[in-house]
């Protein structure tokens, strides 16, 4: 798990924080007429790694790709080996399904906790997957944020049924319309920016920081949602912190079922 030194990270920092890690996986040299980067691109679409090419006058090296982060060499890797990940790569961009003992040296740097995606039925997926995660464990918190409590009226039977299984809920909302009734759940109808353009779903775990998990996207003209999820306990406590100071205080217009 990765440190974190501020107390709390606000919602679209948190977006920028994750996107700004983003990994490099250069291609050195690779033959002019093959595909192997767009094929890298598909498998590795939600994960945070940018795929480029470059040829060097020499031409050395030859063949080899190098994948770092802003700061250092995480791993090299002959693209012959890149070819035979994707050759052994189970259906479906992205999925993990190969063994760790092949590939090890370079998955461990991918295989992290963080993803991205413009993709909004990705991101919707994602958010679902974490809803389900807090029915599963059947106590913690969630906290979602909706964006307009005119949406989070459409999803009240989600959140009455995990206040029904032990979930404590706190959902957020512009109050565009009134506040729905979610039982023993917290409604905060707040007129912020980040409430009106920032959709999330940030579950604690239920004391089990194994299960933590946020996803946070943002909403914008030219490309529609961009969004960060992450399995990452570290990162899910800033996002918590952040919402606990920012909306957890008595001045916050938050409404509960009795």
């Amino acid at each position: 798990m990765e440190s974190y030194s501020d107390a709390s990270m606000g919602l679209r920092d948190s977006i920028e924080y994750i996107r700004h890690r983003e990994k490099e996986l250069r291609l050195f040299n690779v033959g002019s007429t093959e595909r192997i980067d767009e094929e890298l691109r598909a498998y590795f679409e939600t994960l945070n790694v940018r795929i480029t090419v470059s040829r060097t006058t020499s031409g050395k090296p030859e063949g080899v790709a190098v994948l770092s982060n802003a700061t250092e060499v995480l791993a090299l890797v002959d693209v012959a080996s890149l070819r035979e990940l994707l050759e052994d790569a189970p259906t479906g961009a992205g999925q993990f399904g190969i063994t760790d003992g092949e590939y090890g040296d370079f998955l461990r740097h991918l295989k992290e906790t963080s993803f991205t995606s413009y993709d909004t039925e990705q991101l919707l997926y994602a958010s679902r997957e974490i809803e389900d995660r807090a029915r599963r464990v059947g106590q913690g918190t969630i906290h979602a944020g909706f964006q307009q409590c005119s949406v989070m009226a459409e999803q009240r039977s989600v959140y009455t049924d995990l206040t029904r299984r032990g979930v404590a809920v706190h959902a957020y909302g512009v109050p565009d319309a009134t506040p729905p009734d979610l039982g023993s759940g917290h409604v905060h109808a707040v007129s912020t920016a980040e409430i009106a353009e920032t959709w999330f779903v940030v579950f604690d775990g239920g004391g089990d920081d194994t299960q933590k998990t946020a996803l946070i996207a943002r909403e914008s003209d030219d490309i529609g949602f961009y969004g960060v999820w992450t399995y990452d306990p570290g990162f899910a406590n800033l996002t918590l912190a952040h919402l606990d100071q920012t909306y957890g205080s008595a001045t916050d217009d938050m409404l509960s079922g009795p």
